[in-house]
């Protein structure tokens, strides 16, 4: 086990710099001064040779070349840069913001898992019925609908009394109060259920038909321990793999869902810095989010392991 985490840790490498390459070109073909976005107003006012040195300070003037390999030695001290428009290091910022994100990610995640499998597994049991078809048509509709649009329609129906119920607050953080955190954890979790949803019907539907399913019933076992004991866990495997890529889109979906609701995560850090050009705070959210993919990917494998002992990693 830990031979094959070393290993694929040292994969990581270059996955890392081809992410940071493809980041860095990004940034940089981005339209725009960012001098002008440091500055504001005061670029017109201030005489050329001041702008002209600011530029220089900033390392504005340096060749693709020489802004890429110091790029790369910040990235491989672990410094992300520091932050034109609110001047701090950009690790600070995501340490502050970051796990306002991961409570929402978590509150998202938990309202998936409490919907998508238990939705998963009623509609294989009732296969063919017409609860079965009503959940898949609900699945289909959770998958199609936007996020930013659900997210709307939940502020327009459950935050205000004139053309809906008021149940929760419209928008805002509150020191992470449970009441600001519950809707907004709904519109990221819906989705990713709807999903979770018909991937643990397939994979209950083709564990079903196994020989050791019907050894189960074959011994008298009672229909639940068959269903969670045998059939269920057996099935965890394609669920765990949905799991942990959609983490990822949890993150994604954060950004749009952290905006909505003014939430105060990496979201709501990265929308205004592609706005206002802050490419430092733009690289650094977008580095660390693509490491923590990478990093959810390599947990994911390794529960395999846990969850299927026929797994074993050389």
């Amino acid at each position: 086990m830990t031979t094959y985490i070393l290993r694929r840790l040292i994969q990581v490498v270059p996955t890392m710099l081809g992410i940071f390459t493809v980041l860095f070109i990004l940034a940089y073909l981005m339209p725009s001064d960012p001098l002008r976005a440091v500055l504001g107003e005061q670029y017109r006012r201030l005489p050329p040779e001041v702008v002209e040195g600011i530029r220089e300070e900033l390392g504005l003037n340096d060749s693709f070349g020489e802004r890429y390999v110091t790029f790369l030695g910040q990235m491989a001290r672990g410094d992300l840069g520091r932050s034109y428009i609110l001047e701090q290091d950009v690790a600070d910022i995501i340490a502050y913001r970051f796990p306002r994100t991961l409570q929402l990610m978590a509150g998202g995640l938990f309202v998936a898992l409490i919907i998508g499998i238990p939705a998963g597994i009623i509609a294989a049991e009732k296969q063919y019925t017409w609860i079965d078809h009503a959940l898949m048509v609900l699945s289909l509709l959770g998958v199609s609908i936007p996020i930013f649009w659900l997210a709307l329609l939940a502020q327009l129906t459950l935050t205000q009394s004139r053309y809906g119920i008021a149940l929760f607050p419209v928008a805002g953080y509150e020191d992470g109060n449970l009441s600001h955190l519950i809707l907004p954890a709904l519109v990221l979790g819906t989705n990713l259920s709807a999903t979770l949803a018909r991937v643990t019907r397939s994979a209950m539907l083709e564990v079903r038909g196994q020989d050791f399913i019907v050894t189960a019933h074959a011994k008298g076992l009672a229909r639940r321990v068959v269903l969670l004991r045998h059939q269920l866990r057996n099935a965890l495997i394609p669920i765990i793999t949905i799991v942990g890529l959609d983490i990822g889109y949890l993150l994604g979906g954060s950004v749009v869902t952290e905006t909505i609701f003014n939430w105060p995560g990496l979201g709501r850090a990265v929308v205004p810095a592609i706005e206002r050009r802050d490419t430092p705070v733009i690289i650094g959210i977008l580095v660390f989010g693509a490491f923590l993919f990478v990093i959810i990917n390599l947990i994911t494998d390794l529960v395999y392991a846990l969850v299927n002992p026929r797994i074993r990693y050389q």
